[in-house]
């Protein structure tokens, strides 16, 4: 694969903004309270990491397998950063941390567009899987997070006031619903990297 100059600085730039956040999430969860934070000790190298692979992609080190680099750091930064950021709002509370999960999770969504245009192209019925997967994906994650967004407060709440089996039940269904949703946008999201990859594998075995 070709180096794109400008591509190459993006890399870069992104992964050291990446890797100053890193050393700032660490800083705080060492430093900020009294205790450590230990999730954010967990995770906070993993970002870290994802910037300095981000660096190497921007020098060239990742030239033959830049796509699938991209994607993995993207799928691990997004990850990491989300776990890393519930853990310290805990302890710490918002601050920077939810405005430091928003740059993180942009450039997380960056990554995958860019992973998608360079395995996908222009096949336009293949974009069409990835939109949908996605969206059901956010879905799913939109469920997932009412657990955990302050709006939903009152849905909690009247859950629980409303007995133990309507909870129970209610939980259950969300929960179903969930699994379905990501099932379903993982496989969206998946198949059609695995047909574009085939196609290319083909292609090169007549050419060969």
């Amino acid at each position: 694969m070709t180096r794109n100059p400008k591509a190459n600085l993006l890399f870069i730039a992104g992964g050291v903004i990446l890797a100053l956040s890193a050393l700032v999430g660490l800083f705080l969860a060492l430093f900020a309270v009294d205790n450590l934070v230990w999730p954010m000790l967990l995770f906070e190298p993993i970002v870290l990491g994802s910037g300095l692979v981000l660096v190497l992609a921007g020098l060239g080190f990742h030239r033959d397998n830049l796509p699938m680099a991209l994607a993995t750091t993207a799928g691990c930064l997004a990850v990491a950063a989300f776990l890393s950021t519930l853990a310290g709002r805990n302890t710490l509370g918002s601050g920077i941390l939810v405005p430091m999960l928003g740059v993180r999770m942009v450039l997380a969504i960056l990554l995958s567009v860019w992973a998608a245009c360079l395995v996908l192209g222009r096949r336009g019925h293949a974009w069409r899987r990835v939109i949908l997967g996605g969206v059901l994906l956010a879905a799913g994650a939109g469920i997932a997070s009412l657990g955990f967004i302050g709006p939903a407060q009152p849905i909690r709440e009247s859950l629980v006031d409303a007995g133990g089996f309507v909870a129970s039940a209610a939980a259950l269904m969300l929960f179903i619903v969930f699994v379905v949703l990501t099932a379903a946008g993982i496989h969206l999201m998946i198949r059609p990297f695995e047909m574009a990859l085939d196609e290319r594998k083909s292609e090169n075995t007549s050419a060969a």
